[in-house]
């Protein structure tokens, strides 16, 4: 199966939970207040720190592991990752606990253990996801996310309705993730298999680096949306959390999404030892995803506008516009460094870069935190992001080419960066009302202008390509 149509297979697994994850914010932006979002979101996101810490070791691990592997997984395998998870859980769930009580002594006991439950949901969640991501089994990958979402949405209107407000959403996140017990089967060889400490070890050790790594990129997060509290309150913590959690439903499922297919591709081919089919494959990943993300996140920020009047609640809508701006800016550059860049690293089989280049994100950030949200509250955490994701990139870059140099196809790059252009240009002369069928008008357009102006910048190699389609279809 091609890259892109690989890619499109994931897009689509994604982009319909996506579309429902967005629906649901309009939804939440108008059942709830600012403040009960906020609270929401300062516990979900000390649960995916939690859930980061202890967990992604063992997601990348599975993952690296099981790469390429097809029919039941190794008994001993299912086992070891399955009593690594439990054990794991039960780690997580006595340290979060405890440290949310004591940082917040008057925390209601349901908001707390649903806040611990939802790290251990999410976990669970990502572990299924990345075994199925493994087999390469697009479309049971795709039904796992797609049942996430539509419980998750299902199950906090409902409580919303029964007159839950934070703990509805915290609720319904941790219904979504448990809802992945519908894939039990892959863990029935775990039942015929023992504990392997070898193994172990073996993914410890590998993946370790990795949770540094994820952690770094939360504790960011985390950190800003606690001193916009001390600052500013919780209703400022809920527009800001919108508005990123927004973008991450776009622009990050746009870019994650097309990148799924091409990382396995290029794992094969570096176990196969074949460095031009990884060159090969490394070329076509960056020009799938800078042609991908790049007029995404342009529109995106054009339409900037529009698009929080439309989604979101009118108690959100105060410097949303700016705060999507500056978050989708923050999208783009992450997700480029992670699905690509930082991909330098796990071909080279050294992970222990990425933590440390983590760190020095982390430091800006909270660095840029301190002096920006005192004075800017939402606007000055959504620039202290920014700082922070541009530092991480230009260091996974300058490592990543002492590892194993990734491929830059500059070329290219430029023709979507000024078929980018042509489509920001068009799109700024659209009128542009604050209605939905005036903002589907508008990306509708901005898609159709950047697609003919791509091709135009392309005109050869889609000749060739239409052609030689045309050729074996007249066979």
């Amino acid at each position: 199966m091609g890259l892109l149509r690989q890619s499109g297979m994931y897009l689509f697994g994604r982009i319909v939970p996506a579309a429902i994850g967005v629906g649901a914010v309009a939804i939440y932006t108008r059942m709830l207040d600012p403040a009960s979002i906020g609270t929401y979101a300062l516990l979900l996101s000390t649960s995916l720190l939690a859930s980061a810490i202890g967990f992604t070791w063992l997601r990348v691990a599975a993952l690296r592991v099981a790469a390429g592997k097809s029919g039941e997984f190794d008994p001993n395998f299912s086992a070891t990752i399955g009593l690594a998870f439990a054990a794991t859980s039960a780690v997580v769930a006595a340290i979060e606990g405890v440290a949310l009580h004591v940082y917040e002594p008057q925390i209601a006991p349901r908001l707390l253990l649903l806040a611990v439950a939802a790290a251990i949901a999410a976990s669970w969640y990502d572990l299924n996801g990345s075994l199925l991501q493994a087999r390469i089994q697009v479309g049971a990958w795709g039904l796992l996310n797609l049942i996430r979402a539509l419980v998750a949405v299902a199950c906090s209107v409902l409580l919303i309705r029964a007159g839950l407000k934070a703990e509805a959403l915290l609720g319904g996140f941790v219904l979504g993730n448990a809802a992945t017990l519908i894939f039990i089967r892959l863990w029935r060889p775990a039942v015929r298999g023992r504990f392997d400490a070898a193994l172990f070890w073996r993914c410890f050790h590998f993946g370790w680096p990795q949770s540094i790594n994820a952690a770094q990129g939360i504790v960011a997060t985390v950190f800003q949306r606690w001193m916009l509290q001390l600052s500013a309150g919780s209703a400022a913590v809920g527009i800001f959390a919108v508005a990123q959690d927004f973008s991450n439903q776009t622009i990050a499922i746009l870019v994650g999404s097309i990148s799924l297919a091409g990382i396995p591709l290029a794992f094969k081919a570096q176990e196969d030892g074949d460095s031009a089919a990884l060159a090969l494959q490394l070329r076509s990943n960056a020009r799938l995803i800078f042609g991908i993300a790049l007029p995404a996140t342009v529109g995106f920020v054009v339409l900037a506008g529009p698009i929080s009047h439309v989604f979101f609640g009118p108690q959100f809508w105060n410097g949303a516009a700016l705060i999507l701006t500056l978050v989708g800016l923050s999208a783009l550059v992450i997700n480029v460094r992670i699905y690509y860049f930082d991909q330098a690293f796990m071909l080279a089989m050294q992970t222990r870069p990425q933590a440390i280049i983590s760190i020095f994100g982390t430091i800006a950030a909270i660095v840029a935190t301190v002096v920006l949200v005192p004075r800017f509250a939402a606007v000055g955490a959504a620039v202290a992001a920014l700082v922070a994701n541009v530092v991480c990139l230009a260091v996974s870059i300058v490592w990543g080419m002492r590892v194993l140099r990734m491929p830059i196809p500059v070329d290219d790059w430029l023709r979507t960066a000024a078929a980018t252009a042509g489509m920001a240009l068009v799109l700024a002369f659209i009128p542009k009302e604050r209605t939905s069928l005036e903002l589907a008008l508008a990306l509708c357009g901005g898609a159709v202008v950047y697609v003919v102006l791509s091709s135009a910048t392309r005109f050869a190699s889609v000749r060739a390509h239409v052609g030689g389609r045309f050729a074996r279809f007249a066979r």
